[in-house]
């Protein structure tokens, strides 16, 4: 009987199911006025409740009350600016002055002096060689504010000597001894400017002096230092004027073993030397001559870190010696490449060198230097020839020092693999030599933004030690769980893990940055003394040697002076608070690089990008078009062609622009003002969208003069609960070298100040003073009054909604008023208000206690920052410009956002957040003032959702069973404006793009134009290419297609089960209940969802399970990506009609005053599109013409440049005068202990 029961069941529901399966040819329409009924009612609990907790109209009236409005003149800003910064760059470059007179004249002083004995001790800054016998230990340093809080000591300097030089050679002592008196105008630079940066002096014997004093910092992983000032840009770019270089290695028989390993150093070390100033080719021969980059055939490439890269890439893969050179062959396609860029006026426009690495040459090639090289004379020659000789025993090396000397170039042998970087940089000073001569012309160079001590030749192997912490992550864990480390959900969780971290490395979201950023501003040093005496072999009458001292011209370049720019500094200066929300300035350099702008990303993770400085003003500036990738609009091409060239004006384009970590976008019409900042080759450039952003606040004239409100400023501050703009200067005392010159935090400073300003009666001080001392301060006034006067609008801004009887109208007044609290934030699961000024102020309020979790709890893990952790940036912040971009949408909406596909959905929090506009009377223009909103528990409004559209209204005509979204034939969505799930029927779905859910729908709603899509381009990727393409792990080897088939079935099974659980037959199932009876209560168990066999599969041991663990290993390289984005058009479509009901399976209503849609898709109609791939992850940019090579794609289709302003000084004619032998020497070198400790190192990542 029981038997019987379950077959008539079964038979029953079969039917069921066959008729399900015909309704789908006439499923049943969408309600639309139940839909319509439904937006209104989600309007209007989320308005009341954001209206009760921001309390916005009583801060909109105050704001409104008496603030005014002053427009914004993008040509008085910009001036402004570039005012600022010359002023700046001055006082750099009159300190610098200062140094570099320093320098000149104790060295002058110095030259008959001996070198000091082995009693002398210097102030090392490397606390690993702080020894008592050579050293002095660095005592009382404090950290300082003023520079990235490091110890310092700001009475005298510590120098830094490379690992590799030898630190009691004579010439090194015995310039350390002499520069210890630049002490002396260092501190007097820091008492004139206390805003200055680092000083320092680079000796060409590779020492650094540098002021203040601070112990070097110590490599987190034992690494050893490898820090050379004489290979940083500020060295490399005021040693020399801008070169072309060409290296030529030999690539014969035999230069096998160790040969070949010492000149792939030597042209790495070359190419160290190098500044985005410079052009460089790498060229290999031997029987034929080649480019290591096949890409760049015939080309001289731009130097930059990116280029430089794929150089040393090239050089790392060039084939195994083999045939004999040929020598004129290289030469002439060398001397050829050169005089061809000399003629068209490209490349460098100065300097030429060819390098030359080899073993030994078969001549010395007179005729063809003579040919090439001396058309006009040897004393006009245009390519110098420096020549490296690679080998301990090699032939004979005169003709090798001959051309190097013949050619005004030098001569070096090397023999071993630790002299290189030391012996190579003789070059720089070779280089000089006609600057030297000139005595008079000091040139002042300006690098291209850098990172201070970072080297870049570190990125692949900080990778790699990335890769093997993963790796070692893994293995661990696969040890702890066995077989549970392949079930298909811990793999994919290990996946979503690792592709997340590669997106947010991309983006570079954390704000704390590991790398200062700075620019440099350096000057050459000269030695005074032309002439010297040197003692000589002469041969007389062909019978014998005699000794003879004679004269000789000399040109020796002592070092280069230098000081630092820090880009924090710059962005100061650009004064954002005046630009406001949504504008802002950015900086570029003569070759169209930026040097701040806020979309420059220059890490991922801690590691700096391949790139990170060659980042062009076309590559974060996007014209709204069509184009595809790198294909630039003309009139990007003209602003920029205006900014190299260092001219003022302004010009419009139409932009479009991301944000919110590359997950959203939009269009704007932005007004560009750019000037010059006189004496550097920088241009300001200034970026405005005056459409809607034209005005900014102006505080009333009341609060212009505090003399009647200065005994309450500190009532504005009284709690604890707000925070300032951590980046903005409000005050800051000139010296931080003291406890009362120092404080923890910015309201700290704030506090102190507000104090010091109380007990005045006098104005403002003059900034800066006629002479600094230990308490001389900088305020900014502007910026002061207006967070003073922010602070006195939002006062007990969220206290006042309890007690404002305006309010009692509001309905959600009403209920808050009837409900205890606990009642009223269970409802509305509210847990925090807050309001963000335009002067960098952020107030907060929580309605529970924080964090509730005691630490130690199990669920600590899924327990979110405290929203005051992570948003402090106020008009910088994500909800911020959202509000305020939002409000020239609908200017009563509140802005709705999730963390995106934030897994730990029992904490997730919705932001909502709404702009509060000042409003002119006369011309109804507006300026934002302020931002408010609030955060409440994503899953009360989960509640709110689905109790709202599961309710059935009889003057809808709808019908429970099928009209509500808590039936099977509606699946129901709210999204916001730019596509992503704020709420489903699955909680899951929370944060994730609604086209990777239902990628047919959202298709269809682009395609109707309901969202927009907006192409995105990034020019700042970086992606990971795998080492061996061979390579494969666990991700291959679990699903076969008998899988596949196997989880089908299972699926389908499921879902025949979902459908009955959800269907009208409860007697039907009540029936066939025996048949669940002994089934037992479904578990999240991943063993429970295979079956054995299927199990069996995941069981590996041993060596084959250790294979499928190990990671894939990478490399990371520069690329493009391309990522499209969605924005919700302003005005929804009406309805289009349809032949059929399934030509368009859904619905949809604007909640009104949000940012949100309510979405019902019609659940009966299958979807038999497809929409592979739709969604919002960056995709690399294929360039198949360049076999997808980025660089080669940019080195082909390069774009202008402008060079430097600085004089080309590339000879002198009395240069021919230096004694030869002053060209070149082979090496006899001492080699420090600790030096031979690195080779091993050197050899991984060069």
């Amino acid at each position: 009987m029981k038997s019987a029961k379950v077959l008539v069941a079964l038979f029953l529901y079969g039917c069921y199911m066959v008729r399900e399966c015909l309704q789908h040819d006439n499923p049943e329409p969408v309600k639309t006025a139940l839909l319509q009924t439904w937006a209104e009612k989600l309007y209007f609990e989320l308005w009341n409740c954001g209206e009760y907790i921001t309390n916005r109209k009583s801060l909109q009236s105050k704001y409104n009350k008496e603030a005014k409005l002053e427009g914004r003149n993008g040509h008085i800003l910009v001036a402004n600016i570039s005012s600022v910064i010359k002023s700046m760059m001055d006082k750099k470059q009159q300190s610098l002055k200062r140094i570099l007179e320093s320098v000149e004249q104790v060295a002058v002083s110095a030259h008959n002096d001996a070198p000091p004995g082995d009693e002398y001790k210097v102030r090392n800054a490397k606390p690993n060689k702080a020894t008592p016998h050579t050293n002095i230990l660095l005592n009382d340093l404090k950290e300082n504010s003023h520079f990235y809080h490091t110890p310092v000591n700001a009475t005298y300097s510590s120098v830094h000597i490379p690992t590799y030089v030898y630190d009691r050679a004579s010439d090194v002592i015995k310039a350390l001894k002499w520069s210890e008196n630049l002490d002396v105008a260092f501190r007097k630079n820091y008492e004139i400017d206390p805003r200055l940066s680092w000083q320092y002096f680079g000796s060409t014997t590779g020492f650094m002096r540098q002021f203040p004093a601070m112990e070097w910092p110590d490599k987190p992983d034992n690494t050893e230092d490898l820090y050379d000032c004489r290979m940083r840009p500020w060295y490399v770019e005021a040693a020399a004027s801008p070169k072309d270089i060409l290296i030529l290695v030999d690539n014969s028989g035999s230069m096998m073993g160790q040969s070949k390993i010492i000149a792939r150093h030597v042209i790495n070390t070359l190419l160290d030397t190098l500044s985005v100033n410079d052009y460089v080719n790498v060229l290999v021969f031997s029987n034929v001559t080649n480019e290591v980059v096949p890409c760049f055939k015939n080309l001289l490439v731009q130097a930059t870190l990116a280029n430089i890269r794929e150089l040393k890439l090239g050089v790392e893969n060039i084939a195994d010696p083999n045939n004999i050179s040929d020598f004129s062959i290289a030469l002439t396609m060398a001397f050829e490449t050169l005089e061809m860029y000399r003629e068209r006026n490209m490349g460098a426009m100065c300097n030429q060198a060819i390098m030359l690495v080899t073993d030994g040459v078969p001549e010395n090639f007179y005729e063809l230097f003579k040919s090439h090289n001396w058309k006009n004379g040897t004393m006009g020659m245009p390519v110098r020839v420096f020549t490296y000789l690679i080998g301990r025993e090699v032939p004979e090396i005169r003709d090798m020092k001959w051309m190097a000397c013949a050619n005004h170039g030098y001569f070096v042998h090397l023999s071993t693999v630790e002299e290189v970087r030391e012996q190579v940089v003789h070059y720089l000073p070779v280089m000089a030599r006609p600057l030297v001569l000139h005595q008079s012309h000091h040139p002042v160079i300006w690098t291209p933004l850098y990172a201070d001590v970072t080297d870049p030749k570190m990125t692949d192997y900080l990778w790699e030690k990335e890769e093997c912490q993963q790796q070692y992550h893994d293995t661990i864990s696969y040890k702890e769980t066995k077989d549970q480390f392949f079930y298909p959900k811990n793999k994919a969780k290990r996946d979503r893990d690792r592709k997340k971290k590669e997106l947010n490395q991309n983006l570079n979201v954390n704000r704390q940055k590991k790398h200062n950023l700075i620019t440099s501003l350096a000057m050459p040093a000269f030695d005074k003394k032309t002439e010297m005496n040197i003692t000589v072999r002469r041969l007389i009458n062909d019978n014998y040697w005699v000794w003879e001292t004679r004269e000789t011209k000399v040109a020796h370049l002592l070092g280069v002076v230098g000081t630092d720019v820090p880009e924090a500094d710059l962005r100061e200066a650009m004064s954002p608070h005046i630009l406001g929300v949504n504008n802002y300035a950015f900086i570029v350099t003569n070759n169209g690089f930026i040097v701040t702008h806020p979309d420059l990303r220059p890490v991922f993770g801690d590691i700096l990008k391949p790139n990170y400085n060659s980042i062009d003003v076309t590559e974060v500036e996007l014209v709204d078009s069509d184009n595809i990738a790198r294909v630039f609009d003309r009139s990007i091409l003209t602003l920029r062609d205006y900014i190299i060239n260092q001219t003022t004006g302004d010009r419009e384009i139409t932009v479009k622009y991301h944000y919110d970590d590359m997950r959203r976008a939009t269009t704007a019409e932005r007004h560009y003002y750019y000037s010059i900042v006189e004496g550097t080759p920088f241009t300001v450039v200034v970026a405005l969208q005056e459409k809607h952003f034209g005005y900014r606040v102006k505080i009333p004239d009341r609060f212009q003069n505090l003399n009647t409100t200065r005994s309450s400023l500190l009532d504005y501050f009284k709690d604890d609960e707000w925070r300032i703009h951590p980046d903005w200067l409000y005050c800051r005392y000139a010296y931080d070298d003291g406890d009362d010159t120092s404080f923890k935090t910015p309201e700290d400073e704030l506090r102190h100040f507000l104090k010091r300003i109380a007990k005045t009666d006098n104005t403002w001080n003059k900034w800066p003073p006629p002479r600094f001392y230990s308490e001389s301060y900088d305020c900014d006034k502007d910026l002061m009054l207006s967070l003073i006067y922010d602070a006195n609008m939002t006062k007990g801004i969220f206290t006042e909604a309890k007690n404002d009887t305006e309010k009692k109208k509001n309905p959600a007044a009403v209920l808050m008023s009837l409900l205890p609290r606990t009642e009223f934030e269970k409802r509305f699961g509210v847990t925090l208000a807050f309001v963000a000024t335009h002067s960098g102020l952020t107030r907060w309020m929580d309605y529970e206690d924080k964090p509730k979790t005691p630490l130690n709890s199990d669920d600590h893990e899924n327990q979110q920052p405290h929203f005051i952790d992570e948003n402090v940036y106020s008009i910088e912040e994500v909800w911020y410009r959202r509000a305020v971009e939002y409000n020239m949408v609908n200017d009563e909406s509140y802005v709705y956002s999730v963390p995106f596909e934030n897994e730990n959905i029992k904490s997730t929090l919705v932001t909502a957040s709404q702009a509060v506009f000042v409003t002119s009377k006369e011309n109804k223009k507006k300026g934002a003032a302020a931002v408010v909103g609030y955060q409440f528990r994503h899953s009360a409004l989960q509640e709110l959702f689905l109790n709202i559209t599961k309710q059935c209204y009889s003057e809808t005509g709808c019908t429970p069973a099928k009209d509500t979204c808590q039936s099977i034939e509606r699946d129901c969505y709210i999204l916001d404006n730019n596509g992503y799930i704020i709420a489903s029927e699955n909680v899951m779905d929370t944060g994730l793009f609604f086209g990777n859910v239902r990628g047919p729908i959202m298709k269809m709603m682009v395609k109707e134009k309901i969202y927009n899509n907006i192409t995105i381009f990034d020019y700042q990727g970086v992606c990971f290419k795998r080492e061996n393409e061979d390579d494969s792990n666990s991700s291959s080897f679990l699903y076969t297609p008998i899988h596949h088939l196997k989880q089908l079935i299972g699926w389908l099974i499921g879902r025949v089960l979902w459908l009955a659980a959800h269907s009208n037959f409860q007697w039907m199932m009540s029936q066939a209940q025996a048949i669940f009876e002994d089934v037992p209560d479904y578990q999240e168990d991943e063993e429970s969802v295979y079956s054995a066999d299927t199990l069996a599969n995941f069981k590996i041991e041993g060596e084959k399970a250790l294979k499928y663990v190990r990671i894939n290993r990478t490399r990371p390289k520069s690329c493009d990506r391309v990522v499209n984005l969605y924005t919700l058009t302003s005005k929804i479509p009406e309805k289009v009609e349809h032949k059929s009901m399934c030509a368009r399976p859904y619905e949809l209503r604007k909640i009104m005053n949000t940012n949100l849609i309510l979405l019902v898709v019609n659940g009966r109609c299958p979807e038999t599109t497809k929409a592979e791939n739709f969604d919002t992850e960056p995709k690399e940019v294929d360039y198949e013409e360049f076999n997808n090579s980025l660089n080669c794609h940019k080195a082909f289709y390069s774009l202008p440049r402008r060079r430097p302003k600085t004089a080309c000084i590339r000879t002198h004619p009395d240069e021919h005068e230096i004694y030869d032998k002053m060209c070149g020497k082979g090496t006899i070198t001492t080699v420090t202990p600790i030096t031979l400790s690195i080779v091993f190192f050197l050899c991984l990542i060069l």
